[in-house]
């Protein structure tokens, strides 16, 4: 196989950056082809959210953990047993006390989420609670709808009371949903009714309730929710200024104040933002516990602050008359309830938000994005970090930002993206980058050091510049057995076996120890070279230094062998065996290195006449002695490897000539030298590889 790095660069590059491509793609194929199938689950998510968010503020002292401008006045069983009030419906006059109640004590305004949508039996009834709310003036009344269906939203419905209709500019693109059928209050409480407003309320097919319509379409206008009524009078919103823009925002603007900005989806619909649980957020004042306190104090005329200056929401909540839906955090809320979390939500301006186009776009690019770059710039683990941290990372970025910023960022997409990626870059990555990584070092990777695998293992794109021929600076090593050729004439071919594998074996663990490049066994014979694994560049110092510690590094190895030999002779004389002797030549000097084979033969080596000398000064050395070049001891010495008074010597080099400027360590002084090794873990690892 031809080994061309810049078409590997570029094809890997495609190919990674295809995977991740491909990985974005398909969670949204699988929502074009089956988008009924994701939406609970994204949902859920949302729920979870929820679920683990702190409650949302309610009050501009931070102290309180309850509403002191919205409250609830709830028709409890207690009032109904305790009082003779029978079972519901009640006489409507106690609503008309109520009304007149909450009147006196100072309201600002009262929700009756009750429907009064025909006559009592009793005439006097409806009279007190028309009369109960002219007084009150104050009073926001419920009217009930069916929503149109698809096939019925051509033409719009005129309403009987177009004065509570609001008027807004429109545009946009979107849906304001339209209605099929209504059912008013009685006509006198339309009349007498401060606002009136919507509450219908439909669930997602989960049955969890996550967003209302705030307006519905009339002919001539728009019916607001029933808080959303209450909430323009509170905030004394100019009429004009409402606008819709379809399928993103309601806008209108308060006399005093900022405009108010309401985030709506395509079909018009709003999220409620929940405040918390039901009870803990909002004060809840019991009928029953009213008419305890007023019993208590008779001939009060009213309530005394308990509900001044609040917006009171009247809800039912006697055993089988309130209804009741499931909620994110809750399966069991009372319906009532929601109109004071939207009136919170409302009056604080505390909206959720879906994400835009351009925030989905990124939160499904980004993540996979980054994994991609993880993979081009890591081995396999890095991917894999990669994902669980990016991946927990978006998670904790969901949460937070619903927390903070009130945006619902998309949860199942990006996931789905994300945690196929991994695979796909995997896979691509094995095909283009770690299969050429195994190859290199199948051929390779029992001549290179300890260290240089790591380095290939933690960036394989590290092969190139390896594989790649270059000039360097570098120290070449080389070893033999004096008197091996005729060691092998008189002994069988088993000895010299066993001989040769315990010596090459117990040299090349040394040599990699410290750093070694083992280049060829040739029979008896070993070459090495030290340095060319580090990465080039960083200045002529650093280079420097790069030299004289693999130089240092080169000797060190030179007399650990000689040392081992010793061991190894001790061995062999235990065993019956003769004794062997080696002679060393190193040399420092610029050289050629690289993958200098073909595509049939790979030879990752080095050439250049210093490679030659090296050669040359381990056949003029002696045997169980170290011959150096003079660059190589200088830089030795100064190492602290060699003594500083070793003295200069003359050889006359095969094919070189005389060398007047060579050093030569004998092996009295090799015995004296103490040596330890740099990389004992790897020589250990190597050591338990081979055993």
């Amino acid at each position: 196989m031809r080994f061309v790095p810049r078409e590997w660069k570029w094809s890997y590059f495609s190919a990674i950056f295809a995977c991740g491509a491909i990985a974005i793609t398909l969670p949204l194929l699988l929502n074009f082809m089956q988008p009924a199938l994701l939406e609970p689950v994204e949902l859920w998510t949302v729920d979870l959210r929820f679920q683990h968010r702190p409650p949302l503020p309610v009050s501009d002292d931070p102290t309180q953990n309850q509403s002191g401008t919205v409250v609830a006045f709830d028709y409890d069983d207690r009032a109904a047993t305790a009082y003779g009030l029978g079972r519901w419906p009640w006489d409507r006059r106690i609503h008309a006390q109520v009304l007149d109640l909450l009147s006196k004590s100072g309201a600002r305004a009262v929700l009756v989420d009750l429907l009064f949508d025909h006559a009592a039996a009793n005439p006097a009834e409806d009279k007190a609670l028309m009369e109960a709310t002219q007084q009150a003036g104050m009073v926001f009344y419920p009217i009930a709808l069916r929503p149109a269906a698809e096939g019925e939203r051509g033409k719009l419905l005129p309403f009987p009371a177009p004065r509570h209709l609001l008027q807004a500019e429109v545009k946009g693109f979107g849906e304001i949903p339209a209605v099929a059928d209504i059912t008013l209050p009685l006509p006198d409480l339309v009349k007498s009714a401060r606002g009136l407003g919507h509450t219908q309320r439909t669930t997602d097919r989960d049955g969890v309730l996550r967003e209302v319509p705030l307006l519905y379409a009339f002919k001539g206008g728009f019916l607001p929710s029933l808080a959303l009524a209450a909430a323009l009078r509170q905030l004394d919103v100019d009429p004009a200024s409402v606008r819709i823009d379809r399928g993103r925002t309601i806008r209108f603007k308060p006399r005093k104040g900022e405009e108010v900005v309401i985030p709506i989806d395509k079909q018009g619909r709003t999220w409620i933002n929940y405040a918390g649980h039901w009870g803990e957020r909002f004060q809840h004042y019991p009928y029953s516990w009213i008419l305890d306190q007023l019993k208590s104090s008779p001939g009060q005329a009213s309530f005394p602050d308990r509900f001044k200056g609040k917006i009171v929401v009247v809800s039912n909540l006697t055993t089988g008359s309130g209804s009741r839906v499931a909620i994110p955090f809750e399966g069991d809320f009372p319906s009532g309830e929601i109109q004071l979390h939207l009136l919170n939500m409302l009056l604080r301006q505390q909206f959720l938000r879906e994400a835009t186009e351009f925030e989905s776009a990124l939160c499904l690019g980004a993540p996979v994005l980054l994994l991609t770059v993880a993979t081009l710039t890591g081995g396999p683990w890095l991917v894999l970090v990669g994902f669980v941290t990016i991946l927990g990372s978006y998670l904790l970025a969901l949460q937070q930002v619903f927390n903070k910023a009130g945006v619902i960022l998309p949860a199942l997409n990006p996931i789905l993206a994300l945690s196929s990626a991994p695979i796909l870059l995997l896979v691509t990555r094995y095909r283009f980058v770690d299969r050429e990584r195994e190859r290199f070092q199948s051929v390779l990777g029992g001549f290179l050091p300890p260290q240089t695998i790591k380095a290939i293992q933690e960036n394989p794109q590290t092969i190139p510049r390896l594989l790649a021929g270059r000039t360097r600076e570098l120290t070449i090593f080389f070893a033999d057995i004096k008197g091996f050729s005729s060691f092998c004439k008189r002994s069988d071919p088993l000895q010299i076996q066993r001989l040769l594998r315990d010596y090459l074996t117990a040299m090349t663990i040394i040599l990699r120890g410290y750093g070694g490049t083992l280049d060829k066994y040739m029979g008896d014979g070993i070459m090495a070279f030290f340095g060319d694994a580090e990465p080039e560049g960083g200045g002529e110092e650093s280079e420097e230094r790069r030299v004289a510690r693999n130089a240092a590094n080169a000797v060190r190895a030179g007399l650990a062998m000689q040392k081992k030999m010793t061991e190894l002779n001790l061995r062999w004389l235990s065993q019956g065996q003769e004794p062997h002797l080696i002679r060393i030549g190193i040399n420092s000097g610029f050289v050629t290195v690289g993958n200098l084979g073909t595509e049939f033969l790979w030879d990752y080596t080095v050439i250049g006449p210093e490679v030659n000398k090296a050669q040359r000064l381990e056949s003029a050395a002696e045997a169980g002695a170290l011959l150096l070049a003079r660059r190589t001891y200088a830089l030795a010495r100064n190492q602290g490897v060699l003594p500083d008074d070793l003295p200069p010597c003359t050889f006359a080099l095969k094919g070189i000539g005389e060398e007047t400027d060579l050093y030569a360590v004998p092996a009295e002084l090799v015995a004296q030298l103490a040596v330890s090794l740099p990389y004992q873990e790897e020589v250990e690892k190597v050591e338990s590889q081979i055993s």
